[in-house]
């Protein structure tokens, strides 16, 4: 099974539930390991194999929530990214530690694992150039990892208990679905997302790693 690493500073919807937003893979653009995800590649995946596992570094041994809702939002030119909202499993000392982990930033990164059909990829360009565009894939589950390369995410602010909630049914939507106040706010907060990345977070290279 592959894993795509995307670092995330994901955080909480709601400390009582358990709710966790995050952008968990980058599509559209070179990877680390020199593959290009189409934009719709999750799509299949999305309407077919909800809800996904959540797990903690890949242990298949313990589940710590489950994908409630993903998509793919439209950043600029070809980049897409695939948000991802996500429900610890808090009756569980592992979901709790998890989700503990991932709201207090200690761990700010994730990785998606999925399968690649044989027919579901292809060679694009020669020599230096080339890459591997992924076209179709079986999206299996999505971790909170500790250290990846890859594309530079951004995450999309969280509500408190309090405010505001995105409710999980309208993110089951395409981009041209969604209702025009649920993408205003996305596109807002990816946004100012971008603007803050960009102001603390100097371009640099990681280290590239697989998990």
């Amino acid at each position: 099974m592959i894993t795509k690493i995307f670092t995330s500073e994901a955080k909480t919807l709601d400390d009582t539930q358990g709710l966790v937003e995050a952008f968990t893979n980058t599509m559209g653009v070179v990877d680390s390991d020199g593959d290009v995800i189409d934009p719709i590649a999750f799509n299949g995946s999305i309407a077919k194999n909800l809800p996904l596992p959540v797990l903690s570094g890949h242990d298949q041994h313990t589940v710590v929530g489950k994908v409630i809702s993903a998509r793919p939002v439209h950043i600029e030119n070809d980049e897409y990214r695939l948000y991802t909202l996500m429900k610890m499993n808090m009756d569980t000392q592992a979901g709790r530690e998890t989700f503990s982990n991932v709201s207090g930033q200690f761990t700010r990164e994730w990785s998606v694992g999925f399968n690649v059909p044989d027919d579901g990829w292809a060679h694009e360009g020669e020599g230096k150039s080339q890459v591997r565009r992924i076209k179709e894939l079986d999206w299996v589950e999505v971790s909170a990892v500790i250290r990846g390369a890859s594309p530079s995410t951004q995450t999309i602010s969280a509500k408190s208990q309090t405010e505001e909630k995105i409710e999980p049914d309208a993110l089951d939507a395409t981009p041209d679905e969604v209702a025009p106040d649920t993408s205003d706010l996305l596109r807002t907060k990816i946004e100012i997302e971008k603007l803050t990345l960009e102001a603390k977070m100097p371009k640099r290279k990681k280290p590239k790693r697989k998990y």
